[in-house]
């Protein structure tokens, strides 16, 4: 047997110490227990353990007193830095107010919504913790963006079956899902329908172009609608899918033809009006419809517009001598108004202005030494059933004298028998009633003597009305 050396009896009288103190005696019987029983092993007590001081051994109370301190202040320091002044407590108050008044059930747009998250956001972290309805806010977002994505899922849903006619459905789909926040985009679920429906639309008219362009055929004059159409169809498609369009060049082709027939029909329709007569009016208006139909660079190539031109001016001159034709006044020829019948009978250059009966006693009008008179004679009749004033029966007045027109003033009389008086404003006709009446314009006196030609214009009873005097 090894004998024990001393280190062992040392190493066994320390293990004896540690074990002995690590025993108690129980309270109730007085016999050994480990100290970390919590009843005892002999009659079953309670051990109570005693509560461990959580200040080291030795802590002074000067020390105790400072940790109280600390712990006050730093409870103060919290109510401190966690509370607000009077400008924070409004600043949270118009927040709170400003989410409180969120319509919930709002469709329209969201700009009490926006309002209120822009005040929330430019409070300190400090004053949003105090917003005690900013779930109202959370919730009102949600609900918004929601209504909103829904919204647009329902116009995506509109577009249907795909045809020519869906650019609009999908134009109305692409703007409300590009309109939407990247919060409301998320949410919608059917956004690839969007993509899928363009896709189909433009196939769809890249086979409607082609089949257009096809559908011309030989090109004649009559072939400018199915042009047209094939033209609207190929422009239709979007720029980066036409060149998918295969018989392009056909379409140009037909262009280009039409262009030439075009040209070449309007050069034979000015060459085809020949001598101008009244009758030439629709034969001008064909080739001026032909060439005004054409681009400015077709027009240039017509080569006898200038003929189209000097028939337009040759007619219309035509046109004006037959309206000027039936304008003319002849001695005895008579027109009916509403109101009047007209005849006129005569007419006279002399200085004076004389009645109807000069045979006796009779009073007549003198012009001044220098000048003479052209007195228009008329008859007049109101066929009217109420009184008409004279005065206002001739309008404006023109006379063409030798190589000059003038607009001249004139003088209004009437004559019965052998008395001629001036009209003055307040003079009338009774109804059925007839009178002379000399309209007598001043002209110098050497017309009386001159053969230059004369020709009074008139407007007489609201019609215009032309006398060629000499």
């Amino acid at each position: 047997m090894a004998a024990i050396t001393q280190k062992q009896k040392e190493d066994e009288k320390a293990m004896d110490e540690k074990t002995e103190n690590a025993l108690n005696k129980c309270p109730q019987c007085g016999n050994e227990i480990s100290d970390t029983a919590k009843t005892c092993i002999h009659c079953g007590y309670l051990i109570k353990k005693p509560k461990k001081n959580f200040l080291p051994k030795g802590t002074g109370i000067t020390t105790i007193i400072i940790l109280m301190i600390l712990i006050i202040f730093g409870i103060g320091f919290v109510i401190h830095i966690n509370g607000l002044d009077e400008k924070e407590k409004e600043s949270v108050a118009q927040v709170m107010s400003a989410i409180a008044s969120i319509e919930t059930e709002k469709d329209s747009d969201d700009a009490d919504i926006v309002k209120a998250e822009r005040l929330y956001n430019s409070l300190s972290a400090k004053c949003q913790r105090h917003v005690k309805n900013y779930d109202k806010l959370i919730s009102a977002r949600e609900e918004y963006d929601n209504l909103k994505a829904k919204e647009t899922m329902e116009l995506i849903e509109q577009i249907g079956t795909v045809t020519l006619d869906s650019q609009n459905a999908i134009e109305d789909a692409k703007k409300a899902y590009n309109a939407l926040s990247d919060e409301q985009k998320a949410l919608v679920d059917n956004k690839e329908n969007i993509s899928y429906a363009t896709e189909q639309l433009v196939n769809l008219m890249l086979e409607n172009a082609a089949a257009k362009i096809s559908a011309i055929g030989t090109v004649t004059l009559n072939s400018e609608e199915k042009i047209k159409e094939a033209r609207n169809a190929y422009d239709s498609v979007p720029n980066s899918d036409k060149s998918k369009v295969n018989n392009y060049d056909e379409l140009l082709a037909a262009e280009d033809k039409y262009v030439e027939l075009s040209i070449a029909n309007c050069i034979t329709l000015i060459n085809g009006i020949g001598q101008i007569t009244l009758d030439s009016k629709s034969d001008i208006d064909s080739a001026k419809q032909a060439y005004d139909s054409l681009s400015k660079e077709s027009k240039e190539k017509v080569t006898n517009y200038d003929v189209l031109i000097n028939a337009a001016i040759v007619y219309e001159e035509l046109k004006k001598e037959e309206e000027n034709r039936e304008k003319i006044l002849n001695p005895g020829d008579s027109f009916s108004t509403s109101k009047w019948q007209v005849t006129y009978k005569k007419t006279n250059i002399s200085a004076k202005v004389f009645p109807n009966n000069t045979s006796g006693y009779y009073s007549y009008y003198y012009a001044p030494d220098d000048k003479t008179l052209v007195d228009v004679i008329f008859d007049i009749t109101n066929i009217d059933t109420d009184i008409l004033g004279i005065d206002d029966l001739v309008g404006s007045c023109e006379i063409e004298y030798g190589d000059t027109t003038y607009t001249k003033g004139y003088s209004l009389y009437t004559s019965r028998g052998s008395n001629i008086d001036k009209v003055y404003s307040w003079d009338g006709l009774d109804a059925l009633n007839s009178v002379t009446l000399h309209v007598a314009i001043s002209m110098p006196r050497e017309a009386q003597t001159n053969d230059k030609p004369i020709t009074v214009k008139l407007t007489i009873a609201g019609e215009e009305k032309i006398i060629n005097v000499r």
